[in-house]
C-alpha cells in the first residue's frame, strides 16, 4: 500500500489557492455564534449531476480515484485538521480567525472532517465556525460528490480503488459515504477468485477503521458459496486479535452472518458480556434465529452478572448444537442493526433534530433545525421523510439534512388543509399515509398526488396508524371511546371502536401482529386485541409514547421522563437511556 506519511501535493496547492482567495473584507465578516441558524438546505444533486460538478467523469477511473487522492491526507495530517478545527472554539476571537485560516489551507482534504464537525460537534461555536469553513472551501456538495465518485468505481472496478478508497476512508464526508465505500470495497475484494493485495495487507493497518473495513469487504465481497481458503482464515486470525472492539464486533459478525465461520461464531459468543449494547442487540438476534425454537429462555439485563450469566447460557447452548448445526443451510435476516434514531426537540419545540446513535450510543449523524419532528420514515438512497409538525411540513431529506422533496399538505385542489402533521407510513403499494392533527392523507407513491383524504375539524388526533387489515386507526382525543376506524379509502367506518385508555398527545401506535396493536396512553403502555377488543398486555407508564415490540419479544417506549426504556414482557426494565437535558423526546426507533 502506498505511503500516507505527508500531505499530497495536490491537496496542499489546491488548499494554498483556496485560502489566497480569501479577502481581508471577508476574513473581517466572520462573525461570532449565532444560535438558531441552520444552514439553508442546497439543492441535492443526482449522481450525474454531482460529477459533472465536480468535474468528474464517471467513466474515467483516473478521474473518479485521483478525486480521492486529492482529498487525501496522511493519519499525522489528519491528527492536526482536527486539533486545528477544535480551536475554532477557543475564547480568543483572533485565535478561532486563525485556526479557521489554518483548517483551510488544506483545502478539500479538509471538507470531511469539516462535515463531520459541522454535523457532529458538541460545542456549537466549533460547529457553526466548521460549516462556515466548508461554505468557502466547498462550491460543491463535497458529501454528494464523493458518494456518487465511490457508486461509479463500484461499477468500473479499476486497479487501485481498495487502496485509494482505504487511504480516504477516515476522511469520508460522513457515515453514509463511508457506508458507501464499504459497499465498494466489497464490490473490488476479489478480481478472478483472488483477493485484492491492498484489503488483505490492511488487515494490520495501524488505522482500527481501515482494518475492519478491509475483513468486512474481504467476507462480504467472497464468491457466491464461497471461502477463499486463504483469505479466511486470515480474517478470523485478525478478528480474534484485534483489540478494538468495536472491529472486533465487526469482524466476528461478518465471519459469523455472512462467512458461516462457528469459530467466528463460538468467538462471537465469548464477547457478548463486553459488547455495547447496541451490538449485543445484533448478537442475540442472530443467535436467536439461529437457534430458533430451541433458543434458551434468557434475558441480557442491566447488571454485569446478569449479562454473563447470559453469555453462559448461550455458550452451553452452542457446545451442544454446534456439531450438528448446517450453517451453510441456515438463512440469517437482519431485524436489528445496533442503531437507535432519536427525534427530539427543545423546550420551545423549535430547535428540533434527527439523531441516529450507533451500537455504541454514540452519534452517528444528526439532522438539525426541524421544527417539532415526531415521525420518520427511512427511504433507500440514505434519505429519510420527516414529519415537522410545528412546520406544517413533510420533507424528504438526505443525512446532511438538505430538502430533497416534500409532500404538501395544503396545496391547491386539496379537500382539507393539512395542519400539524405527526404519523408517517409507508403501505406494501408504495403509498403514503401522513396522519394530521386534523385529518389523514394518503399520497400516491414517489408523488405529491393525494388519491384519499379524511378531514376532522376538531384537531384532537393524536395518533393515526394503518393496521394490516387495511383499515386506518385513529386516537382522538374528544372521542368518547377516543377511537375512529376508518376503511381503506379513509372514509368513517360508523359505531367501530377500541376500548382505549386516554391517549397521550404523542401517543403513536405499532402493529404488533395481523390484528394487534401496541398503544401509548396517558397512565399506560398496553397491546390490544382489534379483533377481541381486549387488551392483551400491558404496563403501567406515565404519557407513554413511541412504542415498538422488539424482535426478542421486549417491548421499546418513551416515559414522561424523556427516557427511552425497553422492558421484558414480564415488565421488567433491562435497558433505558436518557435523553439530553432539556430535549423533549417525540419518538424512538430501533433499527
Amino acid at each position: 500500500m502506498p505511503s500516507r506519511s505527508s500531505l499530497s501535493a495536490s491537496a496542499l496547492l489546491l488548499g494554498l489557492v483556496a485560502a489566497t482567495t480569501l479577502s481581508g473584507k471577508e476574513i473581517a465578516l466572520r462573525r461570532p455564534f449565532v444560535p438558531g441558524q441552520p444552514p439553508e438546505p442546497a439543492k441535492t444533486l443526482s449522481d450525474a449531476e454531482a460529477l459533472t460538478a465536480a468535474k468528474l467523469k464517471a467513466d474515467s477511473p483516473d478521474s473518479l480515484l485521483g478525486y480521492f487522492r486529492q482529498r487525501t491526507v496522511s493519519d499525522t495530517d489528519l491528527v492536526k485538521i482536527q486539533s486545528a478545527i477544535k480551536r475554532l472554539g477557543t475564547d480568543e476571537f483572533d485565535d478561532r480567525l486563525k485556526a479557521a485560516d489554518q483548517v483551510e489551507l488544506y483545502g478539500p482534504a479538509a471538507i470531511g472532517p469539516l462535515r463531520t464537525a459541522a454535523q457532529s460537534e458538541a460545542d456549537p461555536e466549533v460547529a457553526y465556525r466548521a460549516m462556515e469553513c466548508l461554505k468557502r472551501l466547498e462550491k460543491v456538495p463535497h458529501s454528494t460528490v464523493a458518494a456518487a465518485a465511490v457508486r461509479a468505481l463500484a461499477k468500473l472496478k479499476p486497479d487501485g480503488t481498495a487502496d485509494v478508497l482505504l487511504g480516504f476512508l477516515p476522511l469520508a464526508d460522513n457515515q453514509a459515504v463511508a457506508d458507501e465505500i464499504g459497499k465498494t470495497l466489497a464490490a473490488v475484494a476479489y478480481k478472478n477468485g483472488k483477493a485484492d493485495v491492498s484489503l488483505v495487507s490492511a488487515l494490520t493497518d495501524t488505522v482500527a477503521l481501515r482494518r475492519g473495513a478491509a475483513a468486512v469487504a474481504l467476507v462480504e465481497g467472497a464468491p457466491a458459496g464461497d471461502k477463499p481458503s486463504d483469505v479466511f482464515p486470515k480474517v478470523l486470525k485478525a478478528g480474534q486479535a484485534e483489540p478494538d472492539q468495536e472491529t472486533k464486533f465487526r469482524i466476528l459478525f461478518a465471519l459469523t452472518a455472512v462467512g458461516k465461520d462457528k469459530d467466528a461464531v463460538t468467538s462471537l459468543i465469548d464477547m457478548l458480556a463486553d459488547l455495547p449494547r447496541g451490538r449485543l442487540w445484533q448478537a442475540e438476534d442472530y443467535l436467536l434465529q439461529l437457534a430458533g425454537k430451541d433458543a434458551p429462555a434468557v434475558q441480557f439485563k442491566r447488571t454485569k452478572e446478569s449479562l454473563t450469566k447470559a453469555q453462559d447460557v448461550w455458550k452451553k447452548w452452542w457446545d451442544g448444537a454446534r456439531a450438528k448445526t448446517d450453517l451453510a443451510a441456515f438463512k440469517y435476516a437482519e431485524r436489528i442493526t445496533g442503531k437507535t434514531v432519536l427525534l427530539m426537540s427543545d423546550n420551545s419545540y423549535g430547535n428540533g433534530q434527527v439523531v441516529e446513535l450507533g451500537p455504541d450510543m454514540k452519534e452517528r449523524w444528526k439532522i438539525t433545525g426541524l421544527m417539532t419532528p415526531n415521525d420518520i420514515v427511512f427511504l433507500p438512497n440514505n434519505q429519510v421523510m420527516i414529519s415537522e409538525t410545528n412546520a406544517n411540513r413533510v420533507t424528504i431529506r438526505d443525512m446532511t439534512g438538505r430538502v430533497v422533496a416534500n409532500r404538501t399538505l395544503n396545496g391547491a385542489g386539496r379537500k382539507i388543509a393539512g395542519g400539524q402533521p405527526i404519523s408517517l407510513q409507508i403501505l406494501d403499494n408504495g403509498n403514503l399515509i401522513v396522519g394530521c392533527r386534523n385529518g389523514v392523507f394518503e399520497f400516491k407513491k414517489d408523488t405529491d398526488e393525494v388519491v384519499n383524504s379524511y378531514a376532522r375539524n376538531q384537531y384532537d388526533i393524536q395518533a393515526c396508524h394503518r393496521l394490516p387489515n387495511g383499515q386506518t386507526l385513529l386516537l382522538a382525543s374528544n372521542d368518547p371511546k377516543f377511537s375512529v376506524f376508518l376503511d381503506e379509502k379513509l372514509a368513517e367506518i360508523p359505531n367501530k371502536k377500541l376500548g382505549v385508555q386516554a391517549p397521550h398527545w404523542q401517543a403513536q401506535m405499532a402493529a404488533t401482529g395481523p390484528d394487534t396493536i401496541l398503544i401509548g396512553e396517558q397512565q399506560q403502555i398496553a397491546e390490544y386485541s382489534v379483533k377481541d377488543n381486549k387488551v392483551i398486555w400491558k404496563k403501567q407508564v406515565f404519557n407513554a409514547r413511541s412504542p415498538q415490540r422488539l424482535p426478542n419479544g421486549n417491548t421499546l417506549f418513551v416515559d414522561q421522563q424523556n427516557r427511552l426504556i425497553e422492558v421484558a414482557p414480564d415488565g421488567e426494565e433491562v435497558w433505558s437511556y436518557q435523553a439530553p437535558a432539556n430535549m423533549m423526546l417525540s419518538k424512538a426507533v430501533r433499527r
